[in-house]
């Protein structure tokens, strides 16, 4: 038996309304878990932009996701970052504030 592993995908995409949607569709239509989402525009010109999606899965789930995303009408490449070699990975936190009242900063 396969190993469950983590893998990072990238996805180049139209950035146009409703790709979003598509690409999350196909992954809860079909019961895979999304454990992070980024998405951002790369290239304005070009309007396209890039989603990344951390999930876990087999071998034989992760080509899959990849084949079934390949197959999505806004997609233009997947790339699955994990295989592909050493990259960064990155978590960040929502920064948080404590907004203090007008009162209690003038004492």
């Amino acid at each position: 038996m396969d190993a469950v592993k983590r893998h990072t995908i990238a996805v180049l995409v139209d950035n146009e309304p409703g790709v979003l949607a598509r690409v999350i569709g196909l992954f809860s239509g079909r019961g895979y878990n999304i454990e992070s989402l980024t998405v951002a525009e790369v290239d304005a010109a070009e309007r396209l932009s890039r989603i990344t999606i951390v999930t876990s899965g087999t071998p034989m789930i992760i080509e899959q996701i990849k084949a079934q995303l390949s197959r999505l009408v806004p997609v233009h490449a997947v790339r699955d970052l994990t295989t592909d070699g050493p990259h960064v990975e990155r978590s960040s936190a929502p920064a948080s504030s404590t907004r203090r009242s007008r009162a209690s900063c003038s004492r």
